[in-house]
């Protein structure tokens, strides 16, 4: 793979001991190989926190859109949570502050993951050996899935020939994350450019988890003037926010 380009970063001045940041690249997520624009809001979880934000159903939404529900909570950045059925529920389990909606899920490779918020850090495990080793759950996590990078390692059998927007979060394995969209490619040629240690200078991604795609991918970031807003299509169920600790 070649050096993949830079083509903006905007630095956010948040409290912390290390940085927020938004970043586009140009990488070869698209057919054939092809360049397209992967777009990532970079964060350190010891300057912010993450917040599982739950619609309560599509028929009667809290929040308009991905964008009402970043500047209801004061987010600095936020993006698209898991899947859901078509009546809205949850594929899996979902909590928010506490407050859980659908059902722990094993059976399918959509839930195969968990992001869950451990006392102050953020952590991605497997779901069915996290749930149970974790009776107690915690206040903030989503089931999502399927993991497209871990140890640092693509993931294999991943869908080659489907393509699709995608939205995802991935952690360096330390203290820097980040939540990602991508234009329409395939889970399997995302896998490849997020565990490629050339994609992103100083990250290497040890672990990358596929949250709902398609018409639900979406991302929002703060800035100084007008949001910067990829909007999702149709109403999800529930969003993933970041805010400054």
């Amino acid at each position: 793979m070649t050096a993949p380009r830079l083509l903006l970063l905007v630095l956010l001045a948040l409290p912390g001991p290390t940085f927020a940041q938004y970043a586009q690249f140009s990488l070869p997520v698209g057919t054939a190989g092809r360049n397209g624009t992967l777009h990532l809001f970079l964060f350190d979880n010891r300057s912010v926190t993450l917040k599982v934000i739950d619609q309560g159903g599509l028929s009667n939404q809290k929040y308009a859109n991905l964008g009402q529900a970043m500047k209801a909570f004061k987010c600095s950045a936020g993006c698209n949570g898991g899947g859901f059925t078509p009546a809205g529920e949850p594929l899996g389990l979902a909590i928010a502050d506490g407050k859980s909606s659908g059902n722990k899920n094993f059976a399918s490779n959509l839930t195969s993951g968990v992001l869950h918020l451990d006392g102050t850090r953020l952590r991605l495990e497997r779901s069915q050996p996290y749930f149970q080793s974790n009776p107690t759950l915690p206040q903030q996590l989503l089931q999502s899935g399927p993991f497209l990078v871990e140890d640092g390692k693509k993931v294999a059998a991943l869908s080659a020939d489907r393509f699709s927007r995608r939205s995802f979060i991935l952690t360096d394995g330390g203290h820097r994350w980040a939540i990602g969209y991508c234009p329409s490619t395939s889970l399997d040629q995302l896998a490849t450019v997020l565990a490629d240690p050339k994609s992103f200078k100083n990250f290497n991604v040890a672990t990358a988890l596929n949250l709902d795609g398609g018409s639900s991918s979406a991302l929002w970031v703060k800035t100084d003037n007008q949001p910067f807003y990829l909007h999702e299509i149709n109403p999800v169920r529930n969003f993933l926010g970041i805010i400054s600790k």
